[in-house]
């Protein structure tokens, strides 16, 4: 590891490999990188105590989309060691060290390091959606609404299991996902989930996170989702923009919509982040739901008019769902066309948006960006 190994230490675990001051590092050279219990479990310490994490691997190793949410989640870092020496997983750069990965590192005159602009073998279709959603306490709440409805329709079926670790081995039970949510309050809660195609034996075809937090407003359930579609010329493949819509109608009945967006992306087939840069997703459609359809100052059938969006959910307090484009591009426009329209920075002040929806509303397409920070690249 770099940094000196004599230096004291600021955390004491056993998957701690080096250290400096604020910060540890621990190295591993598992082909995937899990959000396993002893993962989990160094996260937590070291976020207790404030310290920051990075993970290092080598240039082939993959990292779980739950993994790298927790690690997103406690400001960690994912560093590359090749030959020549470290890179960013998330952009790119070249490091002299570990630590550096926690310093907004960015591209210099040279370039990425080559690895970073290595591609899979393989490749796939794949569905993301974000979406965000408040209960009010004052009410029955049951979470997981959005998770279900992208597992149904994506595998005629509910998630297979949850759980707060990996594997994840527990029957998905919509009612102990809410209640221990609830008993962890005020603490935020995250959680995993997975979903199998009925009868098939592959590996996992959908994963996803849900983010549970306690605001003023009541509960905000945050839920982020990938997707396995098919091979990108893959007859599957071709509604795809269509099941998206009609995913996002589905989530508008699940406690108050705030916003949800679908993305069409390009990854690996066992849906895991790889260490590579992302080929850039596509925009396929957006949900605007009541909060935000009242703070636009538009009435809800003046979206009808100006944006071409179906109004879904309650009849009394309808959500705006906005076609945007298809696997083949014309999204970004359409998405900055709404978002100029909107504001998103008065959407965000007005909403409260958990960081996730509001990163992916706030990446300028022009920039050739990826969703979030660290982006959704397989």
């Amino acid at each position: 590891m770099t940094g000196d190994a004599s230096a004291p230490r600021t955390a004491d675990h056993p998957l701690i490999d080096g250290a400096g001051p604020g910060w540890v590092a621990t190295e591993t050279r598992a082909p995937v990188v899990a959000l396993t219990t002893g993962m989990a479990d160094l996260l937590h310490r070291t976020a207790t105590a404030g310290i920051r994490t990075v993970v290092v691997t080598g240039p082939h190793s993959r990292m779980t989309q739950p993994m790298w949410h927790a690690l997103q989640a406690v400001r960690g870092g994912w560093v590359v060691r090749t030959d020549d020496g470290f890179y960013d997983a998330a952009g790119g750069a070249r490091l002299a060290g570990a630590a550096d990965a926690l310093q907004a590192p960015r591209i210099g005159d040279d370039g990425p390091h080559p690895a970073f602009l290595r591609r899979p073998l393989t490749t796939r279709l794949q569905l993301v959606v974000t979406a965000s959603s408040r209960h009010r306490v004052s009410r029955p709440v049951l979470l997981g609404g959005s998770a279900e409805a992208v597992a149904l329709a994506m595998t005629d079926a509910p998630p297979a299991a949850w759980g707060a670790t990996e594997p994840l081995t527990a029957g998905w039970d919509r009612a102990d996902l809410t209640a221990r949510s609830q008993r962890r309050m005020p603490a935020d809660s995250m959680w995993s989930f997975v979903g199998a195609r009925v009868g098939a034996s592959a590996p996992a075809s959908l994963i996803g996170t849900i983010d549970v937090a306690r605001t003023s407003e009541g509960l905000e359930e945050t839920t982020r989702m990938w997707a396995d579609v098919g091979g990108p010329a893959s007859g599957s493949s071709a509604g795809i923009a269509t099941r998206a819509r009609g995913i996002l109608s589905s989530i508008a009945g699940s406690g108050m919509p705030l916003l949800a967006l679908a993305m069409a992306h390009i990854g690996t087939p066992d849906l895991t982040r790889g260490p590579l840069m992302p080929v850039p997703p596509e925009p396929l459609a957006l949900l605007v739901g009541p909060p935000a359809v009242r703070a636009s100052g538009m009435a809800p059938a003046a979206w009808a008019d100006e944006f071409g969006a179906a109004l879904v959910g309650s009849p009394r307090l309808p959500s705006a769902l906005v076609a945007l484009g298809s696997p083949a591009g014309g999204g970004w426009e359409r998405l900055q066309t709404l978002i100029t329209r909107l504001g998103v920075d008065r959407m965000r002040e007005l909403l409260a948006l958990s960081r996730p929806v509001g990163a992916q509303l706030r990446r300028d397409p022009a920039a050739g960006g990826h969703l979030d920070e660290g982006g959704s690249n397989g």
